[in-house]
């Protein structure tokens, strides 16, 4: 033989690879050890089976195919594929004691990985159950052959076995290859038009998707008995498409569905067996499509399948897909977490399996499906169709149609693969009733699950009662000598308060101030304060907190856009511009930021104070013997939710003369109290702080920002279930909250944890483990009494569980729209399409737990990221980053096309990235990782995003620069350059001028605490700010402490901390 002379080791022939065998080769260099691409076919056997003969059968199949007999091998850096000489097929024949052993060996059969340079990439294996049962499985590599060639191998194999010769093949798959080498430039073309910028599939799932894939799947099955199968080909028929056009349109469609998409691409096998030649060669002959689906605009179902054929009559004439090339031209990074160009599948399968048709005449031998050992994917999902009807095969079962998902395991539950499963199933069975509904108006839910949404998203039923100013009269009645407000040394009992306020209430009438007007208040923190809001309320009008710090003329501008009738000021009452009647009865009005800068003033009514109030005292358990910290500004509409349930409930409220800085030291001073209720970012760093907490403390009340489930551990260490914590959510246009939840061990991540008619479902799941998932972000919880929550999508549809959505609220609260705005106030507020009233969009993000009738809160609509074409939620990126140990807080945007991540806690930025890159997909690792003392804060506690530096920029105010000349100078430098962005600082640059803030003050003060053992106040710091001048404060306040000791007492602690320092 000559080609054995030209291969004296037994190689028969080499030659090169197509392309998809190529990219196999390289998937398979990249993870080796992966059986993603091992294709099997499994069989039960029943009857009197020779097996000696079933093994020759498949020896001559092997021997016949030269496929059968490939190894893959590398030379010169390129691989090549070699044909090996005949030999015998191993089969691996054992005895199982019953068919769930049976399945357990088919499914290590299966997982089994191959080694391509090695060959044999055939694996048969035949397990006895008994003498007239046998399980039959036969794996290959898919580079060596698709589904076509699987069945061709047990076709000729039972043709062998009973004695009937098959026909040599009729052309090698080596010349194949050689046939199609190089690219095609026009196919090469019109693909790179089709994806130019291609959408990236971003369905919403089960799992944080990780930062490798790996094939392990979970798979449902629906079957379909009713003539839908039937169904489709007519409408096909009458549409004059083809039956695989239309079902792949209602997948892309469910696809846009789930993922809120107007574009999907969806990779579908093409047999490439285009001559006939082909059709009884065992080869890796499929080629991947990908059909690019247009859902955009408001149309009907049939445009959408006119698009369809439109594009599957583009692709299936140009079949040679340069996938590599394709992915080359992409502008996205590779990204080892999806699969390139598309992430989702579709298969139409329309010819006989080997259950159906060849082993009928295996000589008395019958012939059954056998459910296989895993499933697996390479995409975020798949579907396969298994059509079989009259006419396909006159023996099979009338019109049977079986629809099989596949979803990616370490993205999905087994219950969200059998949601996809069940709404596909859905909107087939819409469209196919009614071609020319328009698609945007089809339900995203049934029924059932509809009823469930507004079920859970229905708050308690509330029972308001009394007003708040009733309640507080009530209170002056029965208990008038109950401290109302204490602020330092003063106190002020109820019977004080409401006097005081009757008498500014005339005074405001006297003013010209009448019912429905609105009154501005600017007056420092104090008693004061809480006698204006209390006084406005009972002359009629609403109050509009200003901020005692804005220039006059920034004054004169709000007072005017509010129109208020009189301004409350330090120095009495001013005039205002002049003001007609705003509402019935106002309670108050915020301005609260705009996405243009421009202040909105959000108009809240005395009704929806009253809802509030009616729950919160229960809710919170209020009563007479509260001691309740009141720490928002006014400005902030927090302060709604401390003073007006506090009074109602006849407490005491505990005012903050020096504002939040003072927080600490009133702690300390005050063990009485009971309730605090802070911006979730100042309790972060709180935390940090380790004040000495009040014994009789009972109650958190968390709200504004995301709260960290490791803050939420710490905390517990420490107050574990005698300190509630509560979690709360509302945007100032519903009145303060509207959702609350009690944190618990599960949110510290101590613990984790209806079918179509005619229907069947199956599941299974590969060995191979997902990866680890990290703690699931705390909750904001459930409506609280009278509200209504609805998650809907960008049409105003209810999504499922699990789907994030908008956030739209209803009910008890609503504020009654922006002052002034009407067309701001039409643009947020809409009629309610699921219940009475009006609605408020709020562009949230958010989505219902599947596990749980509770809402996580995901991030702003406006602050989602899109980079290099891929959507990204900063809130997925920065609960991973705050798992990190050695993380407090962070916070992620977009500079560019690059990601940027703020940290709190650590400057280690190249083991954050680190640890980032093993929990995310690469796209989500950010590119950039600025360590920074503390994040940024508004005025109302939450995180400043415009405030944070530009990456590589140091805008830092610096002064003329001197050194530290003292110890304790050099101490509280170092403590500034420690906790600020810049590289040094001298004895004249202020704290506050180099960036610090509220709450890196407190960290100055921890800091010094820990050195050098002083418990300063935080007001230290701002009297004196400059190094020089705390130093100074430091060193007065260490002498100070020094002077009380004994010599011997005061060397020793002197020697301990220049030791410590």
């Amino acid at each position: 033989m000559s080609v054995l002379e030209q291969h004296p080791d037994g190689v028969l022939d080499r030659g090169p690879l197509t392309d998809q065998q190529r990219r196999l080769w390289f998937l398979d260099r990249l993870d080796p050890g992966e059986a993603a691409y091992n294709i099997s076919t499994t069989v039960l056997l029943r009857g009197p089976l020779d097996v000696d003969r079933l093994v020759e059968a498949f020896d001559s199949v092997v021997a016949r195919h030269e496929s059968l007999r490939t190894r893959f091998v590398e030379s010169g850096g390129e691989p090549v594929q070699e044909v090996l000489r005949p030999r015998r097929t191993p089969v691996l024949r054992t005895d199982v004691p019953d068919e769930d052993a049976a399945q357990r060996a088919v499914k290590e059969l299966i997982l089994a990985p191959f080694d391509l340079a090695a060959g044999r990439l055939v694996r048969i294996g035949l397990f006895r159950l008994d003498a007239d049962r046998h399980v039959l499985c036969t794996v290959v590599h898919h580079i060596i052959g698709d589904g076509w060639s699987l069945n061709l191998l047990f076709r000729q194999a039972a043709d062998i076995y009973r004695g009937v010769e098959p026909a040599a093949p009729p052309m090698r798959y080596l010349d194949y290859a050689r046939a199609h080498q190089g690219a095609d430039e026009k196919a090469l073309a019109y693909w790179r038009s089709v994806l130019a910028e291609a959408p990236v599939l971003d369905l919403p799932p089960d799992r944080s998707r990780p930062a490798r894939r790996t094939s392990a799947g979970v798979a449902v099955s629906r079957v379909f008995d009713d003539g839908m199968w039937t169904s489709v080909q007519a409408v096909a028929r009458e549409m004059r498409c083809t039956p695989f056009m239309v079902l792949m349109t209602v997948y892309q469609l469910l696809l846009a569905q789930v993922s809120g998409q107007d574009e999907v691409c969806v990779g579908t096998p093409l047999a490439g067996r285009d001559e006939v030649a082909a059709e009884s060669v065992f080869g890796y002959f499929v080629r991947m499509l990908v059909l690019r689906g247009d859902l955009s605009g408001d149309v009907t179902f049939r445009d959408l399948v006119r698009r369809t054929r439109t594009a599957c009559l583009g692709a299936f004439s140009r079949p040679w897909i340069p996938f590599e090339e394709l992915v080359a031209d992409s502008a996205a990074p590779r990204d080892p977490s999806r699969n390139p160009l598309f992430q989702a599948a579709f298969t139409l399968h329309t010819t006989m399996d080997v259950s159906a048709n060849g082993f009928e005449s295996f000589e008395g031998v019958a012939v059954e499906g056998f459910g296989e050992g895993s499933r697996r994917t390479v995409t975020d999902v798949a579907m396969d169709v298994f059509v079989s009807s009259t006419a396909i095969n006159a023996r099979a079962d009338r019109d049977r149609m079986e629809v099989v998902l596949t979803a990616s395991a370490d993205l999905f539950e087994e219950s969200g693969a059998e949601k996809l499963a069940n709404r596909f199933a859905e909107v087939l069975r819409a469209v196919l009733a009614d071609p020319d509904v328009r698609v945007w108006e089809l339900p995203l839910v049934p029924e059932a699950e509809r009823e469930d949404l507004l079920g859970i998203g229905t708050g308690p039923e509330l029972d308001v009662g009394l007003a708040p100013l009733a309640r507080i009269e009530q209170v002056v009645t029965t208990t008038p000598d109950a401290t109302a407000v204490h602020s330092g040394g003063e106190r002020m009992s109820y019977r004080q308060l409401w006097e005081s306020a009757g008498d500014l209430a005339e005074e405001l009438h006297a003013a010209g101030v009448a019912a429905g007007h609105l009154v501005g208040v600017s007056l420092p923190r104090g008693p004061g304060q809480i006698v204006a809001l209390l006084a406005v309320w009972r002359s009629g009008a609403g109050y509009v907190p200003f901020d005692t710090g804005l220039p006059e003329r920034r004054l004169k501008v709000l007072t005017a856009q509010a129109g208020v009738a009189a301004v409350i000021t330090a120095d009495g009452i001013r005039p205002g511009a002049g003001a007609s009647a705003v509402a019935a009865e106002p309670a108050y009005v915020e301005f609260t930021s705009g996405s243009t800068g421009v202040p909105k003033p959000v108009l809240v009514g005395r009704a929806a104070v009253a809802e509030r109030v009616a729950w919160m005292v229960p809710a919170y358990r209020l009563t007479a013997a509260d001691r309740v910290v009141q720490f928002a500004d006014l400005g902030f509409d927090t302060h709604v939710e401390e003073i007006w349930p506090t009074l109602a409930a006849g407490a005491t409220l505990v005012l903050l003369p020096e504002g939040p800085r003072s927080l600490p030291e009133v702690l300390a001073a005050d063990p009485g109290i009971t309730v605090l209720d802070l911006p979730t970012a100042y309790w972060h760093a709180l935390l940090d702080l380790e004040p000495r907490w009040p014994p009789a403390l009972r109650l958190v009340i968390l709200g504004g920002e995301q709260v960290d489930a490791a803050a939420i551990g710490r905390w517990r260490r420490h107050h574990g279930d005698r300190v509630r914590l509560v979690n709360t959510y509302g945007p100032t246009e519903t009145t303060v909250i509207v959702t609350a939840a009690e944190l618990t061990a599960a949110d510290a991540g101590e613990a984790s944890g209806t079918a179509a008619a005619s229907t069947t479902a199956t599941t299974a799941a590969t060995a191979t483990t997902p990866a680890a998932q990290p703690p699931r972000r705390p909750p904001i919880g459930r409506p609280i009494g009278g509200v209504r929550a609805y998650v809907l999508d960008a049409a105003g549809r209810l999504v499922p569980r699990g789907t994030p959505g908008e956030l739209c609220l209803a009910g008890a609260g609503l504020a009654d729209g922006y002052l002034g705005r009407p067309d701001l106030t039409a643009e947020r507020f809409h009629p309610d399409p699921y219940g009475k009233g009006l609605m408020y969009r709020t562009g949230d993000r958010v989505r219902w737990r599947r596990d749980e009738p509770v809402l996580e809160f995901l991030g702003r609509l406006d602050r989602q990221l899109k980079v290099r074409g891929v959507r990204i939620e900063p809130g997925e990126v920065e609960a991973v980053l705050t798992g990190h140990p050695d993380v407090g807080q962070a916070v992620v945007t977009a500079f560019g096309e690059s990601l940027v991540a703020y940290v709190t806690g650590t400057e280690a930025v190249d083991q954050v990235r680190a640890f980032a890159a093993e929990r995310l997909p690469a796209l989500l690792v950010p590119q950039i990782v600025l360590p920074l003392t503390e994040l940024p804060l508004t005025a109302h506690g939450k995180v400043d995003v415009r405030a944070l530096p530009v990456p590589a920029a140091d805008a830092a105010v610096r002064t003329a620069f001197e050194a530290p000349r003292t110890e304790a100078e050099e101490l509280v430098a170092l403590i500034f350059t420690e906790l600020l962005p810049v590289e040094r600082v001298g004895v004249h640059d202020d704290f506050f001028g180099l960036g610090g803030h509220s709450l890196l003050a407190i960290r100055v003060i921890a800091r010094v605490r820990a050195v050098v053992g002083l418990d300063l106040p935080v007001r230290l710091l701002f009297d004196r700010s400059t190094v020089a001048g705390f130093a100074e404060a430091v060193e007065a306040a260490l002498l100070a402490e020094i002077d009380q000791l004994t010599e011997d007492e005061a060397e020793a602690q002197l020697a301990a901390r220049m030791e410590a320092g």
